[in-house]
């Protein structure tokens, strides 16, 4: 299941108010093809702002491999890093401070209802990414998922996964680009 432009528009531009962090996490979310938890669990030292990147350590993602994901401006435009605040998390989601988020339906109930997108899921926004990527552009399906951070002997097969490890930044760097741009032409 994923998303077409209208019901992103819906997502982007929720009828009802919601907390103002759920709205910042679902358009990072939006922007920014990352798992539920991985975003939520995000600090702010894990952001270079000056090369426009986010780091995740081996231990933080689900496939147990570093990761960068290049950072757009619609991305960034979601969160604030307060100094003072140094390594606490991009979006207080729970209700308890300092707690990881644990209302994920709640948080889905609260975005379905605002929306008016009753089959609201977080992962099919991922899904959604590299959809609408693979249909508007011309960026292969490997660099589409090399974003979605799968693991990489998971994707690729033979040859590939024994010699081939190289991360693309750049590449990526350019469908980040292209996906913010998107987002401002067809769905903000």
């Amino acid at each position: 299941m994923f998303y077409d432009i209208k019901e992103l528009k819906k997502l982007w531009h929720p009828r009802e108010p919601i907390k103002e962090v759920y709205i910042k996490y679902l358009r990072f979310m939006i922007t920014t093809p990352f798992r539920a938890k991985e975003a939520a669990e995000l600090k702010s030292d894990q952001i270079n702002l000056s090369r426009s990147e986010i780091f995740l350590s081996a231990n933080q993602t689900k496939n147990d491999e570093g990761f960068v994901m290049p950072l757009s401006r619609l991305a960034k435009q979601q969160f604030t890093i307060d100094a003072e605040l140094k390594g606490h998390r991009l979006f207080e989601l729970s209700s308890k401070r300092n707690q990881p988020m644990k209302s994920w339906s709640h948080f889905n109930h609260t975005i379905r209802r605002a929306t008016e997108v009753e089959d609201f899921n977080l992962h099919n926004l991922r899904r959604t990414f590299s959809t609408l990527i693979a249909e508007h552009s011309d960026f292969g399906e490997g660099l589409i998922d090399s974003l979605l951070n799968h693991k990489q002997s998971a994707t690729r097969s033979g040859v590939m996964r024994h010699y081939q490890h190289a991360k693309n930044l750049k590449r990526r760097r350019e469908v980040m680009d292209w996906w913010n741009s998107f987002l401002i032409r067809e769905v903000i």
